[in-house]
């Protein structure tokens, strides 16, 4: 088998936009169903990017012998459910952020996934993109000596109208939705996991999710200073200090087509790349030759006891310890 048979299910607008097409440009991805509630929609997905197969439900999909993985951009709420559903018919799963609601749900998926064998993966893409190999490169070769502060942004406005980000019921808000980045970038310049987290954020009367955080995430080696909302202009750096230097990536999380990185105020441009196409190359090649994904269910674990703790120190107006 040189391609992995891929299954979607649901048709959100983000699969159609982002994901999908970068599937189809991956060399190792066959797009073999799409599935939705209304078989209609489906039918829709299947013509306009190829699909072999259209379903009406889930479950029919999932039940496809013929399909090997799994691509799950479902809302957040039904991510857990669904990754477990894949994962008891032995199908792999890339299952869009943030893996679950909580991480208790996140811990039970898991354990569901280490029974079944699968592979399984939490899709941030932007840890695919070279401009993070870059920085991750000067950190190690010492450019810029020990770090000790991460800085974090990822803001945009939406218009108060019925929105799937407002979706109390299904996971919805700011830190769900593009807070999640934030953290997940964090644990990833610092290599390791916080030891307390202090949040704060505005709850919207309205529709009883959280508008915008910021926070202050303590590691053994330092600190990350993170915001993230609905109410601001699209802000989307990271800014990393050690002893002797600097680094700022412009647009971190969904950089341009030629993405700029400064280091130690040296810019350096890289070619034009999808991490989208990356990302799912690199989930279809370890499920081709059976390695292990780089990053598993325990990393989506770990981020989402962070995502706990923000939420709970949100509420309680305390640092949270965590570890």
């Amino acid at each position: 088998m040189s391609k992995v048979r891929w299954g979607v299910i649901g048709c959100a607008n983000f699969a159609r936009t982002r994901a999908i097409p970068a599937m189809a440009q991956a060399p190792n991805v066959e797009l073999a169903a799409v599935a939705s509630r209304s078989l209609d929609k489906a039918e829709e997905f299947r013509s306009e990017f190829g699909f072999d197969r259209a379903y009406g439900s889930y479950e029919e999909l999932i039940a496809d012998p013929e399909i090997d993985a799994i691509y799950n951009p479902l809302p957040n709420g039904l991510h857990g459910e669904w990754v477990i559903r894949a994962a008891e018919a032995g199908k792999h799963t890339l299952c869009e952020k943030p893996f679950t609601a909580t991480a208790e749900e996140a811990r039970t998926v898991a354990e569901a996934v280490e029974a079944s064998g699968v592979k399984v993966m939490e899709a941030f893409m932007w840890r695919f993109h070279p401009q993070h190999a870059l920085a991750s490169r000067a950190i190690e070769d010492g450019e810029i000596g020990d770090v000790h502060l991460v800085r974090c942004a990822f803001t945009f406005a939406i218009d108060r109208k019925p929105n799937i980000r407002l979706a109390k019921d299904l996971a919805g808000g700011a830190v769900m939705d593009v807070g999640c980045y934030t953290i997940s970038g964090a644990r990833f310049y610092f290599s390791g996991e916080p030891t307390s987290v202090y949040a704060q954020g505005t709850l919207d009367p309205e529709y009883g999710v959280d508008m915008s955080m910021a926070a202050i995430l303590e590691f053994p080696n330092g600190r990350a200073l993170l915001d993230c909302g609905f109410h601001l202009p699209f802000r989307a750096d990271v800014e990393i200090v050690g002893e002797k230097g600097s680094i700022q990536i412009p647009k971190s999380w969904l950089p341009d087509a030629e993405a700029s990185i400064i280091i130690n105020g040296e810019r350096h441009l890289l070619p034009a790349v999808n991490q989208y196409v990356l990302e799912f190359t690199h989930f279809s090649n370890c499920v081709l030759n059976d390695e292990p994904t780089r990053y598993g269910p325990d990393d989506a674990v770990k981020q989402m006891q962070v995502v706990d703790a923000v939420y709970a120190s949100m509420r309680t107006g305390e640092a949270q310890r965590l570890g």
